[in-house]
């Protein structure tokens, strides 16, 4: 009977082990479809049966001693790292979309097409000094070029705080994420624990959840000899074991900037972010969104500074009765090129002419006005130069407002203008008058606040074009129009044009830069996933090769016991 009780229960042993391991099979099948699963198969191993003759032990058949996942970790941490840097690539380049829609001007109303029809205004200006109604075009450019770069500003602004909500909403997710991961951990050591093999199906699950969150950051993985993992995030532990550590953001002043940052809920530690949708975004808002804003202001502030350098050395149709300065000087005891001072562009050692006209006689009289700034001995102040207007300027009276400005005003029966002696040119080598916004075109300080000024926009007469308060005198606006073509030390020595052209395109460099950056990475990515694919993903064509092989084997094992239960009849037989 040992023959026939060993034969028994070695095809017993074969048909359940061929059975579970059409099982696997079965299931690998079933989740050909599911990205997230890994490939399983069954370990068989011979068991150790009795003998049948001396030295004689041909075993007891066959059993599943285990279920391997097919996963080759280092492979998945490559890839990790690949996800990674292909999100953060796809998240910059979304963001730097949404700023180079404001440097394409494709429909001729964009800064470059509001910048080259003011300055053709101002030449035809200088054509046609006297015709109010070309004056007035040039000065709606104006405004038109200073209502874009404002929109412009804002728009930009408004897209790093959209960019702001976007890490606000990923790092909640991510947080949800990083719980459940930390859920799984405790799940798989407490299936493990027992001894009764992997717990393959919360394997799979933590695994995509551990690349989902790849994609938010770049991750290192540590597997533990309890089965639970530890996920690092910029050198710092964010989950260890059945505990994550909560992510959480914060709004941060970066001067007149908001920046959404990425902490660690626990200790509110900023996490030094690196890969990921994360890092995109913040590249997108710091690099390119933020970016431009700081170049558009030093663009507004070149315009404003350059065009009211010149202006202020002009005269217009009609001469001032009282002026008041656009510019706040914050301490009035200050030299004015001091920061005490305050002043946006700094006036220089020099001087400027007052020309004062006695209207009855219309006899111009001028007057020099000295502006010491040599660093040399007492540096002029703002109340030195009301001092000496007062003193040595007949007919014009200056004060110094509430709110710290310059205010100048005539005597009944007189009228000034600036930048000429009565019969020549006279420039203002100190550049105070454009400092202070006295006779300017411009006001503000950059492209937040950059206006036309109001006198302007009320009267165009007040459009300085002349140079010595002549008659058709245009020359004035004729050193306008040519500002295009003139290096200003507030761009960098380029000129307005070569300064926008260089925002421009900048962004658009960037925008291919980071284009290449992420189809280089999909291609890294997608090799990857391949190779993934063939050490954990379900080929159809093997599954079918070891579906055929079990099933045969199975129909073997059956046919053996057949054989062995004709034999065990025979042999009962024959004892009956």
């Amino acid at each position: 009977m040992g023959l026939v009780t060993s034969g028994l229960t070695a095809g017993r042993n074969a048909l359940l082990t061929y059975q579970g391991a059409l099982q696997v099979v079965g299931n690998n099948v079933a989740n050909a479809g599911n990205v997230d699963y890994t490939r399983q198969s069954a370990d068989l191993s011979a068991v150790h049966g009795s003998a049948i003759g001396p030295g004689l032990r041909p075993g007891a058949g066959v059993a599943i001693t285990g279920l391997q996942r097919h996963v080759d970790e280092a492979l998945d941490n490559r890839l990790r790292a690949s996800i990674g840097d292909l999100q953060s690539a796809i998240a910059q380049r979304q963001g730097i979309g949404q700023i180079e829609v404001h440097f394409n001007d494709l429909n001729g109303t964009g800064i470059s097409s509001q910048i080259t029809d003011f300055f053709n205004s101002l030449s035809d200006v200088q054509n046609a000094p006297d015709d109010l109604a070309i004056r007035s075009v040039a000065i709606a450019n104006g405004e038109a070029l200073a209502r874009t770069l404002r929109t412009t500003r804002t728009d930009i602004i408004e897209t790093s705080l959209d960019l702001n909500d976007e890490i606000r909403r990923v790092v909640t997710d991510a947080d949800r994420v990083a719980a459940e991961i930390a859920e799984l951990n405790t799940e798989i050591v407490s299936v493990e624990a027992g001894g009764t093999g992997k717990a393959n199906a919360l394997r799979d699950r933590r695994d995509a959840l551990i690349r989902d969150l790849s994609e938010v950051f770049d991750v290192l993985v540590r597997e533990q000899p309890s089965g639970a993992v530890n996920v690092y995030v910029g050198s710092e532990p964010l989950i260890q074991h059945g505990a994550s550590r909560g992510l959480t953001t914060e709004n941060e002043l970066d001067g007149m900037f908001e920046r959404t940052t990425v902490r660690f809920e626990d200790t509110n530690a900023t996490i030094n972010v690196a890969g990921g949708v994360i890092e995109g975004i913040m590249k997108a808002r710091d690099e390119q969104a933020l970016a431009q804003v700081a170049k558009l202001d030093q663009l507004a502030d070149g315009i404003i500074a350059e065009v009211n350098a010149v202006h202020a050395d002009g005269q217009g149709l009609a001469a001032f009765t009282s002026v008041v300065a656009s510019n706040v000087v914050d301490d009035v005891s200050a030299p004015l090129n001091s920061l005490e001072a305050g002043l946006q562009n700094l006036p220089v050692n020099g001087s400027f002419y007052i020309s004062v006209t006695d209207q009855a006689t219309n006899s111009p009289v001028s007057y020099r006005i000295e502006v010491d700034l040599d660093g040399q001995g007492v540096d002029t102040t703002l109340e030195d130069i009301v001092t000496a207007i007062n003193t040595d300027v007949a007919g014009v009276n200056a004060s110094i407002t509430p709110d710290h400005r310059l205010s100048l005003s005539a005597d009944s029966g007189f009228s000034f203008t600036f930048g000429n002696d009565g019969d020549s040119f006279r420039t203002d080598s100190s550049k105070l008058l454009a400092a202070l916004g006295i006779n300017t075109f411009f006001e503000g300080s950059g492209a937040d606040d950059i206006a036309v000024r109001e006198q302007l926009r009320t009267d165009s007469s007040f459009l300085a074009a002349a140079t010595v308060n002549h008659v058709g005198d245009g020359n004035n606006a004729g050193r306008l129009a040519g500002l295009t073509n003139q290096a200003s030390d507030v761009l960098n020595g380029s000129t307005i044009f070569e300064f926008y052209n260089g925002i421009a395109n900048g962004v658009a460099a960037d925008g291919r830069s980071v284009q290449d950056t992420l189809e280089a990475a999909d291609v890294i990515t997608t090799s990857l996933e391949e190779q993934r694919q063939s050490v954990s993903g379900v080929s159809l064509d093997e599954e079918a090769i070891g579906l055929l092989k079990y099933e045969r084997a199975f129909q073997g094992a059956a046919r053996y016991i057949g054989t062995v239960d004709s034999l065990l009849q025979e042999l009962i037989g024959l004892i009956t």
